[in-house]
C-alpha cells in the first residue's frame, strides 16, 4: 500500500473524539513522561521503542489529515 494511502487510513483511524483521547492516553504513557537517571538500559529501550512507534503513527494521522 503506498505512504499516502496508509496515512489516509490512520487519519481515518483516529479521527473524532475516540481517536483524539486514544492518541492522548498513548501520548502520556509514552511521549509525555521523564525518566530519571536511575532507569535501567533494558526499560530505556524499550520505552525508546515505544515512542518511535507512537511518534510514527501521529505523523501518519498528520500527513493523512493534510
Amino acid at each position: 500500500m503506498p505512504e499516502s494511502e496508509m496515512a489516509s487510513c490512520f487519519a481515518r483511524c483516529f479521527r473524532g473524539t475516540d481517536g483524539e483521547r486514544a492518541i492522548s492516553h498513548l501520548r502520556r504513557m509514552t511521549l509525555d513522561i521523564a525518566t530519571g537517571p536511575d532507569i535501567s538500559d533494558a526499560r530505556l529501550r524499550h520505552l525508546e521503542g515505544q515512542r518511535f512507534i507512537i511518534s510514527q503513527i501521529i505523523t501518519l494521522i498528520e500527513r493523512g489529515r493534510k
